[in-house]
């Protein structure tokens, strides 16, 4: 089952309605007051300033009595959806169709249980009003009342910086794609667990995480493992590579490529003792590790070269059959 908006050929007109009202105010009222209610909005457009239309016209049009629409309006008016202004009869009155985004605003914000004279600052409201708005712009949809709430213990108990909050949900809504207000809640849990209080650290903290995804993904890919993300403990190592033994990620993907080359079990264990034996030695570059090996080189060469000298004199030395024989008495004392 589906619900599909066909395209129209000619443009005859739409109403805009709020789903605030389809989703909390149509389900519990009658019939003829939604009924009363979407034409008196028709009439209210601007298009509709050159005709004067009342509550006849109305009443008119749907086939009710005059008396039923006028109820209608009393019902809606006790909502707080609407108001009404009266020229002197009862039957005739102007209807002024209310916002029903602000009204859920300002009434679930001056709801909560904050000083009486922080909730009575125009300053704070309008504050809030433009954060929810958007927040409705990013989310590209109208909020339920329960996100106004969220929005509102947000603004309340986290941060009274409204583009902290913004950004939070422009990281889940578009970057990745996380559509969930529980998910915003948990962000900023943990931005103010991190002790990030404005959103100058927060990009800092956001860019620098980024970077040190990228050097995990890197690590892995030169491990042959680019299939997947880094574990915690991967994580861990080779934050201890960078951040405690002072690696550059340039130099750690050369060593892995070295290294990758002398033996065929290389994983991250292997390079975890590799890497702490570089820090110990002094050894951040693969220029440097190179180098020491090549003067090491020489050295053990020749060592090796004099004990092949020696055994060559020693065979090549004649003796006579007495320093033989001595030879032979002294090894088998």
């Amino acid at each position: 089952m589906a619900f599909i908006q066909n395209a129209t050929t000619f443009d005859l007109g739409e109403l805009n309605i709020e789903n605030i009202f389809i989703s909390d105010f149509m389900p519990s009222a009658s019939g003829t007051y939604v009924k009363v209610y979407l034409l008196g909005l028709m009439f209210s457009r601007s298009e509709n300033d050159a005709y004067r239309f009342d509550n006849k016209s109305l009443a008119n049009m749907l086939g009710l009595p005059l008396q039923d629409v006028v109820e209608a309006w009393n019902y809606w008016e006790k909502q707080g959806i609407i108001k009404k202004h009266i020229h002197g009869d009862a039957m005739n009155f102007d209807v002024e169709f209310l916002s029903l985004r602000e009204l859920y605003i300002l009434n679930n914000y001056t709801s909560k249980s904050e000083p009486t004279d922080r909730k009575s600052d125009p300053k704070i409201k309008s504050h809030y009003k433009t954060l929810c708005e958007q927040v409705e712009k990013i989310v590209g949809h109208p909020l339920s009342y329960t996100e106004y709430r969220d929005i509102g213990d947000f603004y309340d108990h986290y941060y009274t910086d409204t583009a902290i909050i913004l950004r939070a949900f422009e990281i889940n809504y578009k970057e990745k794609n996380i559509r969930s207000v529980k998910a915003v809640k948990g962000l900023l849990n943990q931005w103010l667990s991190q002790n990030l209080s404005t959103l100058e650290s927060i990009e800092h903290h956001i860019k620098s995480k980024d970077e040190r995804n990228m050097i995990y993904k890197e690590v892995l890919r030169n491990l042959g493992l680019s299939f997947r993300m880094a574990n915690q403990a991967e994580k861990e190592l080779i934050d201890k590579w960078l951040d405690q033994y002072e690696f550059e990620p340039e130099s750690l993907y050369q060593f892995i490529i070295v290294f990758s080359k002398k033996t065929l079990n290389i994983n991250m264990n292997y390079l975890d003792k590799v890497f702490g034996d570089l820090h110990k030695q002094g050894i951040k570059t693969v220029d440097n590790y190179e180098s020491t090996q090549a003067n090491d080189k020489p050295k053990a060469q020749s060592q090796s070269q004099a004990k092949r000298n020696r055994f060559t004199i020693e065979k090549e030395r004649s003796y006579s059959e007495e320093e033989l024989e001595n030879l032979l008495l002294n090894k088998k004392n």
